[in-house]
């Protein structure tokens, strides 16, 4: 289960803080460890839905994306059977995305177990939505959160919940900054 410590130790928190459950569990996904993390701790209640975001790249029709999930197949990766992002032949294609986290042609064959059962749903954020993202919680919230992480919350950005959510940062977006900083063409003046 790999990162479960992130979701018990959150599911104890809202247990004790909250008094209950969130109505959503979000997280990204891209090889799935910090996002299954999170899931397997609320994976048996039913009630409360799971939702991956996948790298959506330059959008899921221009087929440059990191959407395993959302746009690949079944086949065999690192001699894995699970979703997989792969030509006709069976050829493993290239992943894109913004993000380096997310930018991999395959996913935990858990992750893909849950879409399958549809305990679990994977959406898409596209670089530009997840770059808006970032600099949104930047200025409002003074953290810099991973570009993995920008694409769950611009994917929540998009669809507020009435309810409570959960949300995993999945990391410090400090590594990310230089990136951001030629995308938006700002010039780096720590040089």
């Amino acid at each position: 289960d790999l990162q479960r410590v992130i979701g018990d130790e959150a599911r104890g928190q809202l247990c004790q803080m909250a008094g209950r459950l969130p109505a959503r569990v979000i997280a990204c996904v891209g090889g799935g460890s910090n996002a299954i993390g999170t899931f397997k701790a609320f994976e048996d209640d039913t009630a409360v839905e799971l939702i991956g975001v996948e790298a959506g790249g330059h959008g899921i029709e221009s087929g440059e994306h990191g959407a395993t999930l959302s746009a690949g197949s079944t086949g065999i990766l690192h001699g894995t059977r699970t979703a997989v992002m792969q030509n006709e032949d069976g050829q493993i294609l290239e992943a894109h995305s913004i993000s380096a986290g997310l930018d991999y042609p395959g996913v935990g064959p858990e992750h893909a177990h849950l879409r399958d059962i549809k305990r679990a749903r994977y959406e898409s954020v596209t670089d530009d939505q997840a770059l808006e993202a970032f600099q949104l919680v930047c200025r409002l919230e003074g953290i810099i959160p991973a570009l993995e992480s920008s694409h769950a919350l611009a994917w929540l950005l998009a669809n507020p919940g009435g309810d409570m959510d959960l949300l995993t940062l999945s990391g410090r977006g400090d590594k990310d900054l230089a990136e951001v900083l030629r995308i938006l063409g700002v010039e780096d003046e720590s040089k």
